[in-house]
């Protein structure tokens, strides 16, 4: 049938992030299932702005598009619940009634989405197909149909059954009956049931369902016209909308959450030079833990220096760190606002992350597992893309580790992709990479700021770095010995 989406203008760009990143940076915390699988999949540059367009819409408190969004979400759930059981019926009978309850539900997701009122971009084209549907005979003819079936599918739904010896007996029964009275009556009377009803699922077989058909002749064989008439109007693909609608639910209030917690939000630019840049930018997976404080860190990768080691004790916010990177990059691509004052971001071809991940060893250990997932990444990476490492390599021994790294760093800094390495490796050779370092306030017994900041071109300077710290330069202490030898 061609149901227009609610992601693209024309097509995917074909690429999609492994759903193990959205575990390492928490976004699995924040987000269902079914809004990760849509942020997986990337838009094409064109689309970054389409999609932020209908975020503004959904934002929009005049508006009533995120309350349609939600009731649209109900109906594909019925759908999806309705699309199961009709995959599992075990009867013409059983298929002939849950069809006519699926298509009702069909029907009123046609007319919701009808109601959009935006009239550009994708959320226009959505309304306009729908509307489009609505104003034909076929769609009107089983809107007709599927309300006159609406009390016949009621009424089979209340049966009695009875044991009479051996044999078990079914006869139709009134919805209001004597014990449903007295249980209203007592409500009224503000009395609570004495007894809690049982939750317990049983479902039909094959012969209950056919001898309840035989209790109800009309309506099944109703049923059974209405199945025969229109068995090739639905179209399964109307599912899809179910992790469309949930991501653009979901992450407008996880924005509107922000906003009430004062994290600023904005609009992130698509960059026309390959750089990301974010000012003062926040690590939203904290809010996972209820933590709102959130303290904000500048983010920046250029064509000159798309790579960095970063260094620092544990707790710092080294982690907090690469996943504020790793989380407003995936926002970003994905079309939506991200949690910084200002951004500017070139449109990676996908992330890649590898933090350690216990329950994925082996039985040749941690190491050979990092190794292999190490060889994944650097297979299907890109040098359009973004990587961050969490200490890799970290619980092997010194020398190898230190080796395995460089190497490593060295490999993804030649490519030309984005990245940012955690390690705790001191030694490491080189001029060509940068270091960033967690900075500590000495003022107050070296307390951890949360805050990440340029440290040194190289390993080769860190010693240059302590020097003019303490002015014991070369230059320094050339300076001061003039300056005591004048003042002689």
């Amino acid at each position: 049938m061609g149901y227009p989406s609610l992601l693209f203008t024309e097509r995917a760009s074909g690429r999609a992030v492994d759903p193990g990143v959205f575990e390492d940076v928490k976004l699995n915390l924040l987000f269902s299932d079914e809004a990760i699988s849509a942020m997986r999949v990337l838009c094409r540059r064109e689309d970054i702005c389409v999609r932020q367009e209908l975020f503004k819409a959904l934002l929009n408190e005049n508006g009533n598009t995120l309350a349609l969004f939600k009731a649209l979400a109900a109906a594909a759930e019925d759908i999806r619940r309705l699309d199961e059981a009709l995959g599992n019926e075990r009867c013409d009978n059983e298929r002939n009634f849950l069809y006519v309850n699926l298509l009702r539900y069909v029907v009123r997701f046609y007319r919701l989405a009808s109601k959009v009122t935006e009239s550009s971009g994708l959320l226009g084209r959505f309304a306009s197909w729908f509307e489009n549907e609505t104003e034909g005979e076929a769609f009107k003819a089983i809107e007709k149909r599927c309300g006159e079936l609406e009390e016949a599918s009621r009424a089979v739904r209340t049966l009695t059954m009875r044991m009479a010896g051996d044999n078990l007996w079914l006869r139709l029964e009134d919805p209001q009956t004597l014990i449903g009275r007295l249980k209203a009556a007592s409500r009224d009377l503000g009395l609570r049931d004495l007894k809690a009803e049982r939750e317990t699922d049983i479902a039909l077989g094959p012969r209950l369902i056919n001898a309840s058909a035989r209790l109800r002749p009309a309506e099944f064989a109703a049923f059974k016209a209405f199945y025969e008439d229109f068995s090739d109007f639905y179209d399964r693909s109307i599912l899809s909308y179910r992790y469309e609608l949930n991501f653009y639910i979901e992450t407008t209030e996880l924005l509107l959450r922000l906003k009430r917690h004062n994290i600023p939000v904005c609009w992130p630019k698509v960059s026309e030079e390959r750089k990301i840049y974010l000012k003062n930018a926040r690590d939203i997976s904290l809010l996972a833990k209820n933590e709102t404080n959130i303290v904000p860190n500048d983010v920046l990768f250029t064509e000159s220096e798309p790579f960095f080691f970063l260094t620092g004790a544990n707790g710092g916010g080294k982690t907090t760190y690469l996943r504020c990177a790793a989380i407003s990059t995936l926002f970003f691509l994905a079309g939506c606002p991200v949690a910084a004052e200002h951004a500017v971001l070139w449109p990676v071809d996908c992330v890649f992350t590898h933090f350690p991940r216990d329950e994925r060893f082996e039985g040749d250990g941690r190491f050979a597992d990092e190794r292999r997932r190490v060889e994944e990444i650097m297979k299907a990476h890109g040098g359009n893309s973004l990587v961050l490492l969490n200490e890799t390599y970290s619980t092997t021994n010194e020398e190898l580790a230190l080796k395995c790294t460089s190497e490593l760093a060295e490999a993804l800094h030649s490519s030309g992709c984005f990245g940012l390495y955690i390690t705790h490796q001191h030694k490491l050779a080189g001029d060509k990479i940068p270091f960033l370092s967690v900075i500590v306030d000495e003022s107050d017994a070296n307390r951890r700021t949360f805050r990440i900041a340029r440290l040194r071109a190289s390993s080769g300077s860190y010693a240059e770095d302590i020097l003019k710290k303490y002015g014991l330069t070369r230059e320094a202490l050339i300076k001061r010995f003039s300056e005591k030898k004048a003042g002689q």
